[in-house]
């Protein structure tokens, strides 16, 4: 991705954006060493604190073991069925093996591209993924209805025609869930991603935070913070690096504010998915401001009062969005509640 100042610093300087970086500077993210994963992790099982007394009991030790083995066998989750990986250039690798043509990929395993390798995966026949060069993808899950991979850095692109929710992907700093959609998705060494949807929408979901992408948006993730606020690609660096600012947790107040003005002044029609976000992000006399300036392009649907955005309520959140044209949070909803249920309330 080049040719972005504000993603790689290869594109030419904004004099507004250089100029909030300089009163942004403390708050910048430190690198650090990237630790190289050698495998996709793989849930530990507790061990047994066996003595060399109970080691003296045969017949006890002998009935312990056939009782957990019995409870492993009863409980282990199945392996789903192997995605199947294509060459397009290069040489891709799965386990370190390489990949020369097409190949079975399964569970609990790395697929990696080098320099010039790239790679197609056939999601059943829900999707399909395309990897890019200096891409580590792991695949997590393969269930019907419940597919689910973690992309640890580098670019995939994925295009998705099975109805939402069917396919997630995790990253270092939330879990992208498709809605019926194209995107693509990027993370670096640090972390930090960025996903870019060009058909239907993306969620985003992080410890409790979201953000909804729509077709023709774009939404930064980032170490610490998470799923930023969404926005068009087509605002200006200014603008998206004002959003970044509001994104922070700990801003001056006078950098915050001058960021907020620059959203709510430079805000248009199509940018209302970025004051709804705004909405659930700022507090007091703010959230007031960006309720003044979304109701001006869509007003709030009957029975959304500014005192349940103020207090947060998420049905009255929920019922704006459904105004936007965008789609309906339902599809959401169920989904994450699905998720949180197959993960034991999680």
């Amino acid at each position: 991705m080049t040719g972005d100042y504000l993603w790689d610093r290869t594109g030419p300087p904004d004099p507004e954006v250089v100029a909030l970086e300089r009163v942004l500077g403390v708050l910048a993210h430190r690198s650090r060493p990237v630790r190289p994963a050698t495998a996709l992790a793989a849930p530990r099982t507790p061990r047994a604190a066996w003595s060399w007394r109970l080691a003296l009991a045969p017949l006890a030790t002998a009935a312990i073991v056939t009782a957990l083995v019995w409870v492993s066998a009863r409980f282990a989750a199945p392996t789903g069925p192997a995605l199947a990986v294509t060459r397009l250039a290069g040489t891709p690798t799965i386990a370190a093996r390489p990949v020369t043509g097409r190949a079975d990929w399964p569970e609990g395993r790395w697929l990696e591209t080098g320099g010039n390798a790239r790679a197609e995966i056939d999601i059943g026949t829900i999707g399909r993924l395309e990897v890019a060069p200096d891409t580590r993808l792991g695949l997590l899950r393969t269930r019907p209805g419940d597919y689910r991979l973690r992309l640890a850095h580098g670019t995939m692109e994925a295009l998705i025609w099975a109805p939402p929710g069917q396919v997630a992907l995790e990253t270092p700093t939330s879990t992208a869930v498709d809605l019926g959609c194209a995107y693509t998705m990027t993370v670096d060494d640090e972390g930090t991603g960025l996903v870019r949807v060009s058909m239907g929408w993306v969620g985003f979901a992080w410890r409790g935070r979201e953000s909804f992408i729509p077709a023709g948006a774009a939404c930064l993730t980032r170490p610490g913070l998470g799923p930023g606020t969404p926005y068009y690609e087509d605002t200006s660096a200014a603008f998206q690096a004002a959003l970044a600012a509001l994104d922070e947790r700990v801003v001056p107040q006078a950098v915050r504010a001058a960021a907020l003005d620059r959203v709510l002044a430079g805000a248009r029609p199509r940018d209302v998915v970025t004051l709804w976000h705004l909405l659930a992000r700022v507090d007091g006399a703010e959230r007031d401001r960006v309720f003044d300036r979304l109701a001006a392009f869509v007003p709030p649907p009957d029975g959304v009062t500014r005192d349940a955005i103020r207090a947060g309520t998420r049905d009255a959140l929920d019922a704006w969005w459904d105004k936007l044209d965008l789609g309906s949070t339902s599809w959401w909803r169920t989904w994450t509640q699905q998720w949180r249920d197959n993960a034991g309330g999680k």
